[in-house]
Formats: structure tokens, sequence, C-alpha cells
């Protein structure tokens, strides 16, 4: 994401992943993440902004992808059903009311 490359991005976040599979909400986060870096300009760095376990099976982490004019925040869950941790759930959005009144 940083070089710019948002296809390549999610392909390589999406391996072995089932949302791989989800191709129409793949292709809007994609579309959505475009839109958002043409108006708040290019990604220089990323950071962890809150990670959280709910119970020993389902990790919630939450990154802010910093922009040049606005970070976006990132969500990602992943849920382990067995020994292998999986992506089951991304979220993006340019919202931060509630990351400021956190």
């Amino acid at each position: 994401m940083l070089q710019g490359d948002i296809q390549r991005a999610f392909q390589e976040l999406l391996v072995n992943s089932r949302l791989a599979s989800r191709h129409e909400n793949i292709n809007m986060l994609i579309d959505k993440t475009s839109q958002a870096m043409s108006y708040y300009g290019k990604a220089d760095s990323f950071e962890i902004y809150d990670s959280k376990s709910y119970g020993s099976r389902l990790y919630v982490i939450t990154y802010l992808l910093n922009l040049e004019l606005q970070p976006l925040r990132w969500r990602f869950v992943y849920y382990k059903p067995d020994k292998v941790w999986k992506l089951i759930d991304i979220r993006v959005d340019d919202s931060l009311e509630d990351l400021i009144s956190k």
C-alpha cells in the first residue's frame, strides 16, 4: 500500500483468506481505498492504533494508514478455528471522530 499498488496490496493481504472469493466486496474496498488516496494523498507510513483479543480465537487489530492530509483507519478481524489465524473481516474508513473521543 505504501508503494501505491492497491490491487497488489489486497492480493497479498487476502492470500489464504475466504474473503478473496468475495470479488464484489473486495473490488469495492479497492475502489474506496483508491478514492481516499486520491483525495487525501499518498501513504507514507502506518501504525497500530489498537489491538484486542476476544477470548482465545478472535483478534481485532486497528491500524492508521498515514496519508498526506489525513489518516485512514483499517480494522482487521482474525479468527483461529484451529492452529492457523484467518482473516475474516476488513473495514476501512476515514472517520476519526470516534478515535478522538475514545
